[in-house]
């Protein structure tokens, strides 16, 4: 049995969460979590215009290399990215590219290290209401192959529902990641397992990148992630350019 979710949309014709409709998104699109960090992104798109800000959901929509694409934030946690990929999936967007700012676990992995997420352990509690643990939370192969072939690593993600309690600083935060690093987890983030999984669900292309911002083993910090965010774009945009 396919899964469908009914499309609620205002008087106008916007979609009731995200609160844009299909003329104002392109078909693919790239997400990040933080609303501010949107029009950073679409400064470098060509012609980028804002064409809705509903909620935590504010969205651009320009092109890139001649193509149509659009930018726009999906909340933090598992929960507003579940809407943001129903929402555009009504809309009829093909193709998603998450992006984060991420704590790597693993000592051997820099900070200023672009990283793709080739799995994500469902540490969250969104995706258990669409389907049990069993199922996988894996990106795109095509999507993820493409972010590889430009050079990108490749490694598995955790999501849950409150990263804090995984910190350094936190209590237990230590032994909590001590025991996920000793399981190959590479970063820390609260959206990649509810993208892979609705979006495998839905049939939509969707792959999760991040910029390590610093690593808990070893406590190195990212002092400007500014030109780091540049590589991210840029790799998320070319990987997009073929869907």
């Amino acid at each position: 049995m396919s899964f469908s979710s009914m499309k609620l949309t205002h008087a106008d014709g916007t979609m009731h969460h995200l609160g844009i409709d299909e003329t104002m998104v392109a078909p693919r699109v790239i997400l990040t979590p933080d609303p501010l960090e949107v029009p950073f992104y679409a400064a470098l798109m060509d012609d980028a215009k804002k064409v809705g800000e509903y909620r935590e959901y504010v969205t651009y929509t320009g092109s890139f290399h001649g193509k149509a694409l659009s930018v726009m934030s999906c909340g933090f946690g598992c929960m507003p990215a579940a809407i943001a990929v129903e929402e555009l999936n009504h809309l009829g967007v093909k193709a998603v590219v998450k992006l984060g700012l991420c704590p790597a676990l693993q000592p051997e992995t820099p900070a200023g290290t672009l990283l793709a997420a080739s799995g994500a352990v469902r540490g969250e509690g969104a995706t258990r209401e669409y389907i049990d643990v069993s199922y996988p939370a894996v990106p795109d192969p095509a999507l993820l192959g493409r972010l590889l072939d430009a050079g990108v690593g490749a490694g598995l993600f955790r999501s849950h529902d409150c990263t804090s309690l995984e910190t350094p600083w936190s209590q237990e935060g230590r032994a909590r990641i001590a025991r996920w690093a000793a399981l190959g987890i590479e970063a820390i983030d609260g959206e990649t397992s509810a993208l892979f999984v609705i979006s495998s669900i839905l049939k939509l292309r969707a792959a999760s990148l991040a910029l390590i911002s610093e690593n808990y083993a070893t406590g190195e910090r990212l002092a400007d992630p500014g030109e780091g965010k540049h590589r991210l774009f840029a790799a998320a945009a070319e990987a997009l350019q073929c869907f």
